[in-house]
C-alpha cells in the first residue's frame, strides 16, 4: 500500500477521533448553510437548514426570491461537529441572466 498524501491522511484522522463520533442517544441530522454572492463579493442570501439542500449546478439558472440568476461556481465544505453531526457548507456565486 502507497503512503497517503498527507491531506488525505489528515482527513481519515479527523473522521476516525472522538470528536467525530455520534454520542449514545444522539441522532445525527445533517446541517447545511447556502451562501449566496455575486461575483465581487456582495453577499446575498444565506439559507440554513436540518438537512440538506440541493447544491446548484455552475451554469444553471436559479431563482433566489423570485429573482432569475445563473450559478457561475459553487464551493461546498463537508465536516461533522463534536457531537458527530454532519455539517455542510456551500458557497454560490451568482450572477444576473443577460
Amino acid at each position: 500500500m502507497t503512503d497517503l498524501h498527507p491531506t488525505f491522511a489528515a482527513i481519515i484522522k479527523r473522521d476516525r477521533s472522538d470528536e467525530c463520533r455520534v454520542r449514545p442517544g444522539q441522532t445525527p441530522v445533517a446541517f447545511h448553510g447556502l451562501t449566496f454572492e455575486t461575483p465581487d463579493g456582495t453577499h446575498l442570501v444565506q439559507l440554513d437548514t436540518a438537512g440538506t439542500m440541493p447544491i446548484p449546478a455552475d451554469g444553471m439558472t436559479i431563482v433566489l426570491h423570485d429573482q432569475p440568476v445563473i450559478v457561475l461556481s459553487t464551493e461546498t465544505a463537508y465536516t461533522r461537529t463534536e457531537e458527530g453531526r454532519p455539517m455542510l457548507y456551500t458557497q454560490v456565486v451568482v450572477d444576473t441572466v443577460a
